[in-house]
């Protein structure tokens, strides 16, 4: 069967959390207003109008951390997503203490098609935050699509504790089962389509999750 492939539910919007680190990052208030003025542009959705000021502050100050991350975030906003990586792999080498440095290295690299470097990625976030539903949910998806259906499994069993509402998580769950335990799989379909029917959900997806079920009850591989 050809689903609709659950890496369209990727949590992919990246984190700019640069100007909570202005006041402790050093550089005094020059440094925080050109940041701030930076900042003012990537809003306005002219990120690419940013990344040369960015540039210049980090070859003069290369341990300008918040400079940096703001500088990996205009890059994969502008589609560079190679120099993205790289500056957020810097940013991780400056201080890997930061949850959001690496849940954003881990949607870069998904979005280049390297999902399991993705998912170390957001196993760094997650040993920082366990608690972070999105990390949860990617990881298992990063996994998923690097054919890993255990460790899948496992991270998007925490993203539906975190989130039990959250139906998305359930069709890639089911979808994860199918390769280890149908009967599991069977189960979780039914749960997701009477979950599904108390949610906005996407025809395609309700319709795909019918087949799945009905191919497994008649003892088939969807």
């Amino acid at each position: 069967m050809n689903d609709p492939h659950p890496a369209r539910f990727l949590r992919s919007a990246l984190i700019l959390a640069a100007a909570a680190w202005i006041g402790s990052a050093g550089g005094g208030p020059a440094r925080a207003a050109d940041l701030a003025e930076v900042q003012s542009l990537i809003a306005a959705g002219n990120a690419a109008a940013a990344i040369p000021p960015l540039e210049a502050r980090c070859r003069t100050a290369g341990d300008d951390l918040a400079a940096r991350f703001s500088l990996a975030y205009c890059y994969a906003a502008a589609g560079r997503l190679e120099e993205a990586r790289q500056s957020y792999e810097e940013c991780a080498a400056l201080d890997a203490d930061r949850p959001e440095i690496h849940y954003n290295l881990g949607v870069v690299l998904n979005r280049l098609g390297f999902p399991g470097a993705a998912a170390r990625a957001f196993e760094e976030a997650l040993l920082l935050d366990p608690g972070w539903v999105e990390a949860n949910f990617n990881c298992g998806l990063a996994y998923y699509a690097a054919h890993r259906p255990v460790p899948a499994i496992k991270y998007f069993r925490e993203a539906r504790t975190l989130a039990p509402e959250d139906v998305h998580v359930l069709y890639c769950l089911a979808l994860a089962y199918e390769d280890i335990d149908p009967r599991v799989a069977l189960s979780l379909w039914e749960d997701y389509l009477r979950e599904a029917a108390e949610a906005a959900v996407d025809q395609p997806y309700l319709k795909l999750a019918r087949q799945h079920l009905a191919a497994l009850r008649a003892g088939k591989k969807p």
